[in-house]
C-alpha cells in the first residue's frame, strides 16, 4: 500500500503542479480518500519532497535560463558582462522580491497552513477560488490575441521578467495566497503576471523560476520540523520513509516534466483559463463530499 500510495501521490503532484489546478488541493483530497496509514511519512514532509521533484523538473526544463542567471551572479571579474548579463542579474533580483511575500507568509502562518491540510474542506474552497480567478482572466486572452502572444518556452531573460519590482511584488503576493491548499500557485502567479502586462509564456517562465526559492525554503523548514524529534523509530520505519519519499520524488519529476510541456502548449492556444471549469467542478464535489 505504501508503494502504491507514494507513486499515485507523486504522479498526481507532477501532473498538477504546473497546471493551474492546485497540486496541494489534489494531494489533500487524494489523501482524504486513501485508507488511514497509507503512508508512514508525515503528510507535510511527503508533500515537500514531491514538490522538490517538480522543482527539479522545472529547473531541468529551464536549465539554460537557470544557468545564465547563476553565471550572472558570479563576481564581476569572473562572471559574464554585457546587456544579457545585466538582464539576468535583474531577473535574479526580481525573483528575490517576488519570493519575499511567500516566505513571510510561510513564517507567519505556518501553523494554520498545516492545519488546513488536515482535511479536504479548505482545499475544496481553495479550488473554487482558483476556478473563479481563472475564469475571471478570460479577458486577458483577447488582450494577448491583439498583442500576438507567442508563449514559446525559450526567451531572453528580460522577456521572462516583470517590468518593475512593484510588478514582481504583486506577483509574489499572489503566490503567497497559495500557502492554502486548493489555491493554485501557478494559476495565481501566471494570472498576476498577465495582469501586469506580461505575455502568457513570460508569466509562466517567471512563475516556474519563482517556485525554486519558495519550494527550497519550504523543504528546509518542513524537513527540520519533521526530524526535530529525531529520525523515525526503527530501521524498518526509516526504510519505509526513505522508499516512500524516493518513489514520490521520482514520480513527481517524471510526470512534472511532461506537464511542463503541456502548459506552454495550452498557453500558446489561449486555453489556460479553461481549467477554471475543472477547478470549480472538483471544488464543488469536494465541498459536497466534506459537507463544508
Amino acid at each position: 500500500m505504501e508503494i502504491a500510495a507514494a507513486l499515485l501521490l507523486g504522479a498526481l503532484q507532477g501532473l498538477t503542479e504546473f497546471l493551474p489546478v492546485s497540486s496541494s488541493g489534489h494531494l489533500a483530497l487524494a489523501r482524504s480518500l486513501l485508507p488511514a496509514g497509507a503512508l508512514s511519512s508525515p503528510g507535510i514532509l511527503f508533500e515537500v519532497v514531491v514538490h522538490l521533484g517538480t522543482l527539479a523538473a522545472a529547473l531541468a526544463h529551464l536549465r539554460r535560463e537557470v544557468a545564465a542567471v547563476a553565471r550572472s551572479l558570479l563576481p564581476r571579474a569572473a562572471g559574464p558582462a554585457g546587456d544579457a548579463a545585466r538582464g539576468h542579474r535583474r531577473l535574479a533580483w526580481l525573483l528575490l522580491v517576488a519570493a519575499a511575500p511567500a516566505g513571510a507568509a510561510g513564517i507567519l502562518f505556518a501553523g494554520p497552513a498545516r492545519s488546513a491540510f488536515a482535511g479536504p474542506e479548505v482545499a475544496s474552497l481553495g479550488l473554487l477560488a482558483t476556478g473563479a480567478v481563472l475564469l475571471g482572466s478570460r479577458r486577458l486572452v483577447a488582450r494577448d490575441r491583439a498583442a500576438g502572444d507567442g508563449a514559446a518556452p525559450a526567451a531572453p531573460a528580460d522577456d521572462a521578467a516583470p517590468k518593475s519590482a512593484g510588478d514582481a511584488l504583486r506577483i509574489g503576493l499572489a503566490q503567497a495566497a497559495a500557502i492554502l491548499p486548493g489555491v493554485s500557485r501557478s494559476a495565481m502567479t501566471i494570472v498576476a503576471g498577465r495582469l501586469r502586462g506580461m505575455t502568457g509564456g513570460a508569466a509562466a517562465r517567471f512563475s516556474f523560476l519563482l517556485s525554486a526559492p519558495v519550494i527550497a525554503g519550504a523543504a528546509v523548514v518542513e524537513g527540520a520540523s519533521a526530524f526535530s524529534g529525531g529520525a523515525p523509530a526503527g530501521a524498518g520505519a526509516a526504510g519505509t520513509w526513505a522508499l516512500e519519499l524516493a518513489l514520490g520524488f521520482a514520480a513527481a519529476f517524471l510526470f512534472g516534466s511532461a506537464a511542463l510541456r503541456w502548459v506552454f502548449r495550452w498557453l500558446a492556444r489561449e486555453r489556460f483559463h479553461q481549467f477554471g471549469w475543472y477547478c470549480l467542478s472538483l471544488g464543488g464535489i469536494g465541498v459536497g463530499l466534506s459537507g463544508a
